[in-house]
């Protein structure tokens, strides 16, 4: 019974990919679009034309169409969703937004003082990178900030905020979303609740061999934290524009 179940369910993941469908159509410009829409299985089908589908690892699950990402202390496994490099995932010069619908409890355990949504790179990453991640303040307050970094070195663009919250992490749904508006302008977007910031120098082509990681970062020095998340997620998509 049990294999006959399981290759039902990979009946219909197969059928789910092949099949023309709303809910595989994604908006003009989408570089990758999760909606959690999957039938089932082990995958986040990519909701755009460039099948950049990324893997469900570590204890990632399906919750009321969202993809529910555990604590670290209970059963430490990193449940993060994993891309492959693709060139698609690069926007180079092109203005982008970047970003995903997020919710977070005022109780979600932090393993750092840091949750990462959704990164391309690192700061490290030659070609360039772009992340968001929701932190910790000291007073408790959490917040959200996109920082994005071109490949010559020169470019920096960095924003922060809450918009009109007290703090994201308060149970609730919160469509948050970066983006470059040019070279010298990035913004960070909050329930319709926008922040411009200038970028630090010319913020120039952004395209490296990195993966796109949702849900988690392991930072490259291995002593610094693992900034895994922890909550719900969905809407996830980078879009060029």
């Amino acid at each position: 019974m049990t294999r006959l179940v399981r290759f039902f369910a990979a009946v219909m993941v197969v059928a789910y990919l092949l099949a023309p469908s709303a809910a595989a159509v994604g908006a003009v410009g989408d570089r990758v679009r999760y909606t959690a829409s999957e039938p089932g299985g082990r995958l986040a089908i990519d909701a755009s034309r460039h099948h950049n589908h990324g893997k469900l690892l570590g204890g990632v699950t399906r919750r009321d169409g969202a993809y529910k990402f555990h604590r670290l202390s209970g059963d430490n496994r990193y449940d993060r969703i994993r891309t492959p490099s693709a060139r698609s995932l690069n926007p180079r010069w092109s203005p982008f937004t970047y970003g995903a619908r997020v919710k977070v409890s005022p109780n979600a355990e932090w393993s750092h003082s840091e949750m990462a949504v959704l990164r391309h790179g690192d700061t490290d990453t030659r070609g360039g990178d772009y992340k968001l991640e929701l932190k910790k303040t000291d007073g408790g307050a959490v917040v959200a900030f996109c920082a994005m970094h071109d490949g010559d070195g020169d470019g920096v663009g960095y924003v922060r905020g809450k918009g009109s919250l007290k703090t994201i992490a308060d149970g609730r749904w919160h469509t948050i979303t970066c983006a470059r508006l040019d070279r010298n302008t990035v913004s960070l977007t909050i329930d319709r609740n926008v922040t411009r910031r200038p970028t630090s120098g010319n913020l120039g082509g952004l395209a490296s061999k990195d993966p796109l990681l949702i849900g988690f970062h392991f930072r490259r020095d291995g002593v610094s934290g693992r900034e895994q998340f922890v909550g719900l997620m969905d809407g996830i998509h980078v879009t060029v524009r």
